[in-house]
């Protein structure tokens, strides 16, 4: 269901993102964007603007969380991007 509101100063249909699934991308120019694939392969880019967004990362996405000193990084698996394993 849908409603419009005032956003921006401009008219915008709303419709409430609870339950989207979707993919967190970096694009070209570095923005970070929301992906929704439909049924047919098409998608919808939303550019990301919410300040604090709870997301849960699938079993299956291969990603691992890295600490090198005092930075906290988000990146693929080690497996995905070829990396050695320290001591081997």
């Amino acid at each position: 269901m849908s409603a419009q509101y005032l956003y921006g100063g401009a008219p915008a249909e709303v419709v409430a993102a609870a339950g989207a699934q979707g993919v967190i991308l970096r694009t070209g120019d570095g923005r970070l964007t929301f992906r929704v694939y439909g049924e047919q392969g098409q998608f919808t880019d939303y550019e990301l603007r919410h300040g604090e967004l709870s997301v849960t990362i699938d079993a299956d996405e291969l990603a691992s969380f890295y600490r090198i000193g005092d930075d906290h990084i988000l990146d693929h698996s080690p497996e995905v991007l070829g990396l050695k394993r320290v001591g081997e």
